[in-house]
């Protein structure tokens, strides 16, 4: 006859959940209200200046009349009818910089991790951001300057969309997958390698 087996309890415990790191997200908010209180003030009429050197560069006549708000360009179409192109926080991608750093903050710096990588891929995403708004907003006028305002305001309707989920959603997610990766980098247990002859 068999011994009579311990009855096994079952563990009932929570396996362990990772604890949010707040002092990262009040950094990371920090950084956040910082870079765009610097984008607010200059990248406008940074992007203005931008637009009408590149414009002007392939011949087309643009000109940036100085003390409008929003910051506007003035485009010499084809056709020698003038558009006015205000760039207002939409147009010039400072919404879908806004929407990006809000994800960024709250989605990735909670988490486990280097705080300087996730302070550098957000203002990587800044930077991204802002060169996929410039090239947006030139092939915009592009198509304005050759098919007129109509084309203009169909193109602009099509590719804002388009242009902002082709940039947020990779980079947010690279940018989480290498925290992710750099976490587990940093706890995981050393292996010990023997050199037995």
């Amino acid at each position: 006859m068999r011994p009579p087996q311990p009855i096994r309890q079952r563990n009932w415990r929570v396996p362990h959940r990772e604890k949010p790191k707040f002092l990262h997200v009040i950094v990371g908010a920090g950084v956040f209200a910082f870079s765009y209180c610097l984008l607010l003030q200059s990248f406008r009429p940074f992007l203005a200046e931008a637009m009408t050197q590149l414009l002007s560069s392939s011949r087309i006549d643009v000109q940036a009349p100085l003390g409008f708000e929003p910051p506007s360009l003035i485009l010499r179409l084809m056709n020698r009818s003038d558009m006015s192109l205000a760039l207002t926080w939409q147009r010039s991608g400072i919404f879908s910089i806004i929407i990006f750093g809000l994800l960024f903050v709250f989605l990735a710096f909670p988490l486990e991790g280097p705080l300087w990588l996730k302070v550098t891929w957000l203002e990587f995403g800044n930077f991204v951001g802002l060169a996929w708004s410039f090239i947006r907003l030139s092939t915009t006028a592009l198509v304005a300057y050759h098919f007129g305002a109509d084309a203009f305001a169909l193109a602009e309707f099509v590719t804002n969309p388009v242009v902002d989920f082709l940039w947020v959603i990779p980079v947010w997610s690279l940018g989480l997958s290498a925290v992710v990766s750099a976490n587990r980098k940093r706890t995981a247990p050393k292996k010990k390698v023997n050199f037995e002859w």
